[in-house]
């Protein structure tokens, strides 16, 4: 663990307002890379948390595990939405030289992400055609974090992967899993959970992303953006606290 002075980061005093907003930029970026962090820091501890379910066995332990599961990705999608809007609104700190002068510090590979990823927030096209795939999943992203991920608002939607859920069906999910509505309730809130909401999530998934195996392939494809997101940022903040005095 390192340490700095408060003010090496922030000054006191706003000593102009170009500065102030370069300066607000990084730290966004921190917060932004914390929270992508721990996102992945907890899915991956309910994975260590919860043993893996018998076969075909449907249980309020399975309930609980495959209901944090989904639910991890609804935050997962909104919080890498508002990432990526966050890059769209500083598109002038992006372009100040002195952010093009720390990011020119990084790896060649690094800059050319960072290219990528501001070219994805503003809806710019690009000649490099190993980011077409991240370009398409904005779109999915913003329907994610409009309708289920920061807003309850569009319940149609919700009500709708109910149906695909429990009336369609889901080719990984067992029909025994969905013949029921399953809930828990208890004196303890911590013993209660609603699954048929999270079985609903699962199935608006599955039709925002069009079928099973391109919800799949979108998901795989999020948590490719996931990782460039979180490592173009880091690079930036190596460089970046490279040169704050180390008290």
């Amino acid at each position: 663990m390192r340490k700095s002075l408060p003010t090496d980061l922030v000054p006191a005093d706003i000593i102009d307002s170009e500065d102030d907003r370069y300066r607000s930029f990084l730290l966004t970026l921190a917060m932004i890379f914390n929270d992508l962090k721990g996102l992945v820091i907890i899915n991956d501890s309910i994975k260590e948390a919860y043993r893996m379910p018998l076969k075909l066995e449907i249980s309020e332990h399975v309930g609980e595990k495959e209901g944090i599961a989904v639910q991890m990705l609804k935050i997962l999608f909104a919080t890498l939405h508002e990432a990526l809007e966050f890059l769209n609104q500083s598109d002038d700190v992006y372009k100040s030289k002195r952010f093009q002068l720390l990011l020119q510090r990084t790896s060649s590979e690094n800059q050319l992400v960072w290219e990528m990823l501001v070219k994805i927030a503003l809806h710019e096209s690009t000649s490099d055609n190993r980011f077409d795939k991240y370009k398409e999943i904005q779109g999915f992203l913003v329907e994610a974090r409009n309708n289920v991920g920061f807003h309850y608002q569009t319940h149609k939607r919700l009500i709708d992967g109910y149906r695909k859920f429990f009336i369609e069906g889901i080719s990984n999910v067992v029909p025994e899993a969905r013949k029921f509505a399953y809930w828990s309730i208890a004196r303890e809130f911590s013993d209660s959970r609603y699954y048929y909401a999270d079985a609903s999530l699962q199935g608006y998934y599955i039709n925002l992303f069009g079928d099973e195996k391109l919800a799949q392939e979108r998901v795989e494809e999020i948590f490719g953006l996931l990782n460039l997101v979180v490592y173009s940022i880091h690079d930036v903040l190596k460089e970046y606290h490279s040169n704050i005095p180390n008290r």
